[in-house]
Protein backbone atom coordinates (compact mmCIF):
# COMPACT_ATOMS: atom_id res chain seq x y z
CA UNK A 1 0.00 0.00 0.00
CA UNK A 2 1.06 3.61 -0.61
CA UNK A 3 1.43 5.34 2.59
CA UNK A 4 2.05 8.51 0.67
CA UNK A 5 0.52 9.20 -2.59
CA UNK A 6 1.01 12.18 -4.83
CA UNK A 7 -0.11 12.53 -8.46
CA UNK A 8 0.13 16.04 -10.39
CA UNK A 9 1.00 18.73 -7.69
CA UNK A 10 1.64 22.05 -9.00
CA UNK A 11 2.40 25.04 -6.66
CA UNK A 12 3.31 28.63 -7.80
CA UNK A 13 4.50 31.02 -5.41
CA UNK A 14 2.84 34.50 -7.72
CA UNK A 15 4.97 34.16 -11.21
CA UNK A 16 7.39 31.08 -9.82
CA UNK A 17 6.52 27.80 -10.52
CA UNK A 18 7.73 25.61 -7.43
CA UNK A 19 6.64 22.55 -8.67
CA UNK A 20 4.97 21.78 -12.25
CA UNK A 21 3.01 18.10 -11.66
CA UNK A 22 4.94 16.78 -8.82
CA UNK A 23 4.56 13.02 -8.37
CA UNK A 24 5.76 10.77 -5.68
CA UNK A 25 4.18 7.28 -4.33
CA UNK A 26 5.77 5.44 -1.20
CA UNK A 27 5.34 2.40 0.28
CA UNK A 28 4.86 1.66 3.64
CA UNK A 29 8.41 0.96 5.44
CA UNK A 30 10.43 2.91 2.84
CA UNK A 31 13.52 5.17 4.21
CA UNK A 32 12.40 7.50 0.93
CA UNK A 33 15.03 10.66 0.36
CA UNK A 34 13.82 13.04 -1.51
CA UNK A 35 16.63 14.99 -3.26
CA UNK A 36 17.80 17.50 -5.57
CA UNK A 37 19.38 20.76 -5.53
CA UNK A 38 18.45 23.82 -3.50
CA UNK A 39 15.76 25.87 -4.75
CA UNK A 40 14.29 22.54 -6.28
CA UNK A 41 11.38 22.29 -4.57
CA UNK A 42 11.75 19.73 -1.76
CA UNK A 43 10.48 21.69 0.81
CA UNK A 44 7.73 22.97 -0.39
CA UNK A 45 6.67 19.69 -1.60
CA UNK A 46 6.91 18.47 1.88
CA UNK A 47 4.92 21.10 3.12
CA UNK A 48 1.87 21.00 0.75
CA UNK A 49 2.24 17.12 1.17
CA UNK A 50 1.45 17.95 5.28
CA UNK A 51 -0.93 21.01 4.28
CA UNK A 52 1.39 23.35 5.30
CA UNK A 53 1.13 24.94 2.71
CA UNK A 54 -1.97 25.71 0.08
CA UNK A 55 -1.15 24.67 -3.57
CA UNK A 56 -2.69 24.87 -7.24
CA UNK A 57 -3.46 21.78 -8.11
CA UNK A 58 -2.88 18.17 -7.64
CA UNK A 59 -3.95 14.95 -4.92
CA UNK A 60 -2.27 14.24 -2.05
CA UNK A 61 -3.46 11.00 -0.26
CA UNK A 62 -1.56 9.95 3.29
CA UNK A 63 -2.54 6.54 4.32
CA UNK A 64 -4.81 5.55 1.51
CA UNK A 65 -6.89 9.05 2.48
CA UNK A 66 -7.08 12.29 1.21
CA UNK A 67 -5.19 15.00 2.77
CA UNK A 68 -6.87 18.29 3.98
CA UNK A 69 -5.91 20.90 6.31
CA UNK A 70 -8.28 19.35 8.84
CA UNK A 71 -6.99 15.78 8.30
CA UNK A 72 -6.12 15.64 12.26
CA UNK A 73 -6.79 11.46 12.63
CA UNK A 74 -4.02 11.46 9.63
CA UNK A 75 -1.64 14.22 11.01
CA UNK A 76 -1.54 12.66 14.62
CA UNK A 77 0.19 9.25 13.02
CA UNK A 78 2.98 11.72 11.35
CA UNK A 79 5.94 12.96 12.96
CA UNK A 80 7.90 16.38 11.55
CA UNK A 81 11.39 17.45 12.07
CA UNK A 82 12.11 20.58 10.20
CA UNK A 83 15.41 21.78 8.43
CA UNK A 84 15.83 24.34 11.25
CA UNK A 85 16.05 23.72 14.85
CA UNK A 86 12.34 24.63 16.30
CA UNK A 87 12.56 23.98 20.33
CA UNK A 88 11.68 26.00 23.25
CA UNK A 89 14.84 27.48 24.60
CA UNK A 90 13.12 28.52 27.97
CA UNK A 91 12.45 24.32 28.44
CA UNK A 92 15.07 21.75 29.28
CA UNK A 93 15.90 18.81 26.84
CA UNK A 94 13.23 16.69 28.78
CA UNK A 95 10.15 19.60 28.70
CA UNK A 96 10.85 19.89 24.85
CA UNK A 97 10.06 16.50 24.34
CA UNK A 98 7.37 16.28 26.21
CA UNK A 99 5.43 19.24 24.96
CA UNK A 100 5.98 18.70 21.69
CA UNK A 101 4.76 14.54 22.20
CA UNK A 102 1.54 16.46 24.21
CA UNK A 103 0.41 17.66 21.19
CA UNK A 104 -0.46 13.89 20.13
CA UNK A 105 -0.69 12.14 23.73
CA UNK A 106 -2.26 13.92 26.21
CA UNK A 107 -1.90 11.92 28.98
CA UNK A 108 1.38 12.81 31.05
CA UNK A 109 1.55 9.22 32.18
CA UNK A 110 1.22 7.71 28.55
CA UNK A 111 4.24 10.37 27.30
CA UNK A 112 6.31 9.53 30.21
CA UNK A 113 7.67 6.30 28.84
CA UNK A 114 7.52 7.79 24.97
CA UNK A 115 9.42 11.19 25.93
CA UNK A 116 12.29 8.89 27.90
CA UNK A 117 12.52 6.21 25.13
CA UNK A 118 13.23 9.47 22.61
CA UNK A 119 16.01 10.57 25.18
CA UNK A 120 17.75 7.65 24.91
CA UNK A 121 16.90 6.89 21.25
CA UNK A 122 18.93 10.09 20.30
CA UNK A 123 21.13 9.69 22.98
CA UNK A 124 20.55 12.86 24.80
CA UNK A 125 20.87 10.54 28.69
CA UNK A 126 23.40 12.71 30.03
CA UNK A 127 21.35 16.33 28.76
CA UNK A 128 17.91 15.73 30.22
CA UNK A 129 18.12 19.28 32.29
CA UNK A 130 20.36 21.36 30.16
CA UNK A 131 18.13 23.71 27.73
CA UNK A 132 18.76 24.26 24.29
CA UNK A 133 21.65 26.97 24.15
CA UNK A 134 23.98 24.78 25.82
CA UNK A 135 23.75 22.17 23.33
CA UNK A 136 26.09 21.53 20.32
CA UNK A 137 24.62 22.01 17.31
CA UNK A 138 24.69 17.73 17.07
CA UNK A 139 22.36 17.62 19.83
CA UNK A 140 20.25 20.30 19.28
CA UNK A 141 19.88 18.45 15.76
CA UNK A 142 19.11 15.17 18.37
CA UNK A 143 16.66 17.24 20.17
CA UNK A 144 14.82 18.36 17.09
CA UNK A 145 15.07 14.63 16.12
CA UNK A 146 13.29 13.30 19.27
CA UNK A 147 10.63 15.88 19.73
CA UNK A 148 9.14 15.25 16.40
CA UNK A 149 9.56 11.20 17.27
CA UNK A 150 8.22 10.75 20.43
CA UNK A 151 4.70 10.04 19.66
CA UNK A 152 6.08 7.43 17.94
CA UNK A 153 4.86 8.03 14.48
CA UNK A 154 4.19 5.84 11.42
CA UNK A 155 5.31 8.58 8.97
CA UNK A 156 8.47 11.00 9.69
CA UNK A 157 9.18 13.61 7.71
CA UNK A 158 12.89 14.60 8.03
CA UNK A 159 13.86 18.20 6.49
CA UNK A 160 17.70 18.24 5.78
CA UNK A 161 18.47 15.72 8.85
CA UNK A 162 22.78 15.75 8.65
CA UNK A 163 22.59 20.02 8.05
CA UNK A 164 25.24 21.33 9.61
CA UNK A 165 26.26 18.52 11.98
CA UNK A 166 29.70 16.94 12.78
CA UNK A 167 30.54 13.21 11.10
CA UNK A 168 29.78 11.81 14.70
CA UNK A 169 26.09 13.46 14.86
CA UNK A 170 25.78 13.03 11.12
CA UNK A 171 26.19 9.14 11.53
CA UNK A 172 24.36 8.54 14.90
CA UNK A 173 21.26 10.79 12.84
CA UNK A 174 21.86 8.44 9.95
CA UNK A 175 21.75 4.80 12.43
CA UNK A 176 19.14 6.72 14.16
CA UNK A 177 16.59 6.73 11.10
CA UNK A 178 17.35 3.20 10.02
CA UNK A 179 16.34 1.89 13.77
CA UNK A 180 13.38 4.28 12.90
CA UNK A 181 12.50 2.49 10.01
CA UNK A 182 12.82 -1.06 11.15
CA UNK A 183 11.06 -0.61 14.34
CA UNK A 184 8.52 -0.12 11.68
CA UNK A 185 8.40 3.81 10.37
CA UNK A 186 8.23 4.96 7.04
CA UNK A 187 10.91 7.60 6.53
CA UNK A 188 11.09 10.42 4.31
Amino acid sequence: MNIVAVDNLVKRYNEVLALDHFSLHIESGEVFGLLGPNGSGKTTAINCILQLLTYDKGIIELFGQTMRPSSYDLKRRIGIVPQNVAVFNELTVTENIDYFCSLYVPKKTDRAPLVEESIEFVGLQDFRKFRPGKLSGGLLRRLNIACGIAHKPNLIFIDEPTVAVDPQSRNSILEGIQRLNQAGATVI
